[in-house]
Order: C-alpha cells, then sequence, then structure tokens
C-alpha cells in the first residue's frame, strides 16, 4: 500500500520532458526572441519601416500580438497552455522594467562642468512635458467621462493622467500604473486599465516613430537641419565612452567572466528589492491595516529598484574610498547592454500583453483618440517653444530629441536626433541622459498627483490644480534659471575680453 502510493506521487512529479513547469518559461522567452529577430529583419529590409524609425521592440510586440491573436482564433495551443501567454508577458513586462531601473542606476556618469545647466534645463523641459500632458489628459478624461458617464470612463474619470506615464515614461509605468487603477477595491477602479495605459503607450510610440519622421523631413527640407543616411547607433548605451576592459576594473576573464558579475550584481539588487518591498508592504498592510496600498506599493516596483541601486552604489563608492575594494566591479558598457536588453523585451511583451477584449467599451476608444491627438499637438508646441527659447543653438537637435523620447521612448529620442545627428557631436543626446536624472528629483509630485487622483473628485480637482501649478512653476524655472546663465556667461565673457584688452 505504501509503495502504491509512494509510486502515485512519484507519478504526480513533472518530468523534465513536461511543457509544464520545465519547457513553459524557455518557449516564451524563445517566442520573444523570434519575435525580435523577425522585427529585426524586417526594419532592416522594408523602406517605411526603416524610413519612420519604427523601433526593432514595437515591431516585434504587434506581430506577437497579431499572433496571438491568430492563435487564439484557431485554437491553437500546447496541451492546453497559450502558445503566446498574455500573463507571461506581463510577467515580462513588469520585471523587465525594474531590471532596465536597475542596471541604468549602476552606471557611473562622468561628472563634467557644465556652465549652462544644460541637465538642470533639460530636467524641467522632461516634467514640464510631463505636467502639461496630465493635465491634457485630465481635462479630456473629465470631459469624456462626464459625457459617458455610466461607461468605464465615467466610472474613472481619472484615466487621463495615463496619458503621460504612456507618452512620457513608456509602457512599464503605463502598464504598471494602469494595473494598479485596475484592481482597486472601490467603485471607481479603472477595469481594463492596464490595457489602456498599454494602448497609450503604443500610440506614443507610433506619434514619435511615425509623427516625428514627418516633421523632420520637413525641417530637413526647408534646409533648417541636415538629415544624414548613417547607420550610427540608435540606442543611448553608444553614448557613454563605455570600454569591456579598463584598468581600474576587474578582468574580463578570471575565475568568473566580467558580464556575470555585472549580471550578478542586477539580480542580486532586485532580489534586495523585493526584500524591501515586502517589508513595506508587511509594515502597510499586516501592521498599519491599510490593504488599499497593496497594488501601488508593487505596482511601483521600479521606483523600489531605483532606490535600493542608489544605496548599493553608494556603498561600493564608499568601499573604494577607503580601499577596502580595490577595483571597480561595475562596467558601463556592459550595465547599458542589459539595460537595452530589458527595455527592448519590455517594449514587446509590453505591446503583446495587451488585451483588447478588455477595452470593449467606446469611452475607451474615444478617450484613446482624443488623448493621443491633442496630446500629441500640446507636447508639440510646448517642447518646440521651449527648444526655441532656451536651448537657442541647439534648438531643432534638442525638439527632435525630446519630443521623440516625451511620446515614445528616450532610444526613440536617440533614433530621431541620430538622422541629423549621427556622431551626438551636438551634446543633446546627453542631455536626454543627464536631463532624465535631474527630471527624477523634480518628477516627485507626480507621483504624489498618481496617487491621489482616483480618490474621488475631491482628489481629481487637487490633481488637476497641482499639475496646473506645477506646471507654471516648473516652465518659471527654466526661464528664471536660463536667463540667470546666460547672464553670467556675458559677464565672464565680458571680464575675459577686458583682461585680453589690458594685456
Amino acid at each position: 500500500m505504501q509503495t502504491l502510493f509512494l509510486q502515485t506521487i512519484w507519478d504526480l512529479k513533472p518530468n523534465t520532458w513536461d511543457f509544464n513547469p520545465f519547457w513553459f518559461s524557455i518557449f516564451q522567452l524563445g517566442i520573444v526572441g523570434a519575435l525580435i529577430l523577425i522585427g529585426n529583419t524586417l526594419r532592416r529590409k522594408t523602406p517605411f519601416l526603416r524610413n519612420y524609425l519604427l523601433p526593432t521592440g514595437l515591431i516585434a510586440g504587434f506581430l506577437g500580438l497579431g499572433l496571438k491573436y491568430l492563435f487564439q482564433v484557431l485554437k491553437l495551443d500546447i496541451g492546453g497552455t497559450a502558445i503566446i501567454s498574455e500573463s507571461y508577458m506581463h510577467f515580462l513586462t513588469y520585471h523587465s522594467l525594474a531590471i532596465g531601473f536597475i542596471a541604468l542606476g549602476l552606471v557611473t556618469v562622468e561628472k563634467k562642468v557644465e556652465k549652462e545647466g544644460r541637465a538642470l534645463k533639460s530636467g524641467a523641459l522632461i516634467v514640464g512635458t510631463y505636467l502639461i500632458q496630465g493635465l491634457v489628459g485630465l481635462v479630456i478624461s473629465v470631459i469624456v467621462g462626464l459625457i459617458f458617464a455610466n461607461m468605464a470612463i465615467g466610472k474613472a474619470p481619472y484615466a487621463g493622467v495615463l496619458l503621460p506615464l504612456g507618452f512620457g515614461q513608456g509602457p512599464g509605468q503605463a502598464g504598471n500604473m494602469g494595473g494598479v487603477y485596475e484592481i482597486l477595491e472601490t467603485d471607481n477602479a479603472l477595469v481594463g486599465g492596464r490595457d489602456f495605459g498599454l494602448s497609450v503607450a503604443a500610440m506614443g510610440f507610433i506619434v514619435a516613430s511615425i509623427i516625428g519622421t514627418i516633421i523632420l523631413n520637413v525641417v530637413a527640407r526647408k534646409g533648417l537641419v541636415k538629415r544624414y543616411d548613417t547607420e550610427a547607433t540608435e540606442t543611448f548605451g553608444g553614448l557613454a565612452e563605455s570600454v569591456v576592459d579598463h584598468p581600474d576594473e576587474i578582468p574580463v576573464v578570471e575565475s568568473v567572466d566580467k558580464f556575470t558579475i555585472q549580471t550578478a550584481f542586477v539580480l542580486a539588487i532586485y532580489l534586495i528589492t523585493f526584500g524591501l518591498m515586502a517589508l513595506v508592504s508587511f509594515l502597510v498592510i499586516n501592521l498599519a491595516g491599510v490593504a488599499s496600498l497593496r497594488g501601488i506599493i508593487w505596482g511601483f516596483n521600479f521606483l523600489f529598484a531605483i532606490l535600493t541601486t542608489m544605496i548599493v552604489k553608494a556603498v561600493l563608492n564608499l568601499l573604494r574610498k577607503k580601499k577596502i575594494m580595490k577595483r571597480k566591479y561595475i562596467n558601463n558598457f556592459m550595465q547599458n547592454r542589459i539595460a537595452g536588453l530589458a527595455f527592448d523585451t519590455m517594449i514587446s511583451t509590453a505591446i503583446i500583453s495587451i488585451n483588447f477584449g478588455k477595452l470593449n467599451d467606446i469611452s475607451f476608444w474615444i478617450l484613446l483618440a482624443l488623448m493621443s491627438i491633442f496630446g500629441s499637438i500640446v507636447t508639440f508646441f510646448y517642447i518646440d517653444g521651449m527648444a526655441k527659447r532656451y536651448f537657442h543653438r541647439t534648438r531643432w537637435y534638442t525638439f527632435f530629441a525630446f519630443f521623440g523620447m516625451l511620446t515614445g521612448t528616450m532610444s526613440e529620442g536617440i533614433a530621431l536626433v541620430r538622422e541629423i545627428d549621427p556622431y551626438f557631436e551636438t551634446g543633446v543626446a546627453e542631455d536626454l541622459v543627464n536631463g532624465s536624472g535631474t527630471a527624477a528629483i523634480f518628477g516627485v509630485p507626480m507621483l504624489l498627483i498618481t496617487a491621489i487622483v482616483y480618490r474621488g473628485w475631491v482628489g481629481l480637482v487637487v490633481s488637476i490644480a497641482l499639475c496646473a501649478v506645477l506646471f507654471v512653476g516648473m516652465t518659471l524655472l527654466l526661464h528664471f534659471f536660463t536667463k540667470a546663465r546666460e547672464k553670467k556667461i556675458a559677464a565672464e565673457i565680458t571680464q575675459a575680453e577686458e583682461i585680453v584688452e589690458t594685456e
């Protein structure tokens, strides 16, 4: 009897040839890899896709999205398991976002003396764009909500806050925050919020790639810029002077491969991040009893990842300063490659994981169309005006870099600017990277808005007011800071000329 029982238990154990659980993850990762390869081939061989700078990840995502629905219609699966798993793609999107930020956070940015203060100016421009996008999105969603009072947006008129997350920050943040709003245990939960956020981000990619390229061609025909035929790098990883091997760093190959160490740091930091989120969750939910914040805590995994990375980085720098750690373990080039892998994966899987079945309410589509149109128009005029007024010497380069990033992602901004500045000689591409760091500090109030916007009409009105006030404040900061810097530089030039004349 005991032998029969043990045999039954053994039979229930999965074997290495079983699809679930041993091969499922590998199969899904293989699907993503194959789609990216196909997408890259299509982009290289198809003039339209290449000329309009559509990112490979976006092409792969839409291919996967189409195949997912095709397999569903044909009822094709593997032993009852979907060939392209929507939930697993969501899983990859969620974790790729945090892993990408950890890798980017570990990169050491060389400190340079910049008289024009371009990092601060760029950060103010980025956050100002977030705020005006948020203001426009919220106003539109309130109007749509009032018209369609009994529909999805009518119950969640705060949905417009996803415009700056989808356009300005990309599919990871838009999907995460939309997912938080979707699982709210209140009557105003945004059902289908995650998929709506991802749809907004997808529209942003299209605006950045197609509309951005059309504007670039118009400007080039007017002779304001020159478009180069080049195969220069399209990712932000090529901006830094990064090398694989450096005298101060650990060897490329010793007892362990250097890339293994880079990956180990990223994964170990993410493990610490999990522990930190679990601790905060325990304190807030189990001890304080605020269960409604569970989704927000775990939805903002990338913020906890950034915080943990900053702490680890500070510890590593301290160990180096105290001569306890004699060699540098982090390599910028390799960390940028890890970030590139994570973000390319995130873009692809985010698109694949969209479930249009949850967007079966016409108010979703009306809001999506209006937000995409008016969000694009406002973003265009704001960035164009700011670039013309406060970035005189790099006006068009700044416009295309920030328009691409603030409707798509940083890679889209780089892809646009490299068409007119293939070797990144203007320094605008670096402004994207350095400005994003400054924006992380300036953008803290935006996080406050996302945390209160769904709390009834009071939270909604306060959020709209905050967007308006902060937008004005950020624009004034950009104005007065620029004027002060210009005045200082002019005084220094005058002083230098006087010294030359005296001599």
